[in-house]
């Protein structure tokens, strides 16, 4: 199994905004990468910068 990861580069006064409230965005954006990534039978991991 092949494994990608996307690293997610956000100016440091946007950090909250991509994050959202206790992680729901970020949240969000991991599981839409997840779904995506199942059907390519390939592991994503998002990393936040």
């Amino acid at each position: 199994e092949e494994e990608i990861v996307i690293e997610l580069k956000v100016a440091p006064t946007d950090m909250g905004k991509v994050i959202g409230k206790q992680g729901r965005i970020a949240k969000a954006i991991r599981s839409v990468v997840k779904a995506a990534s199942s059907k390519m039978d390939k592991k994503v991991i998002v990393e936040i910068q």
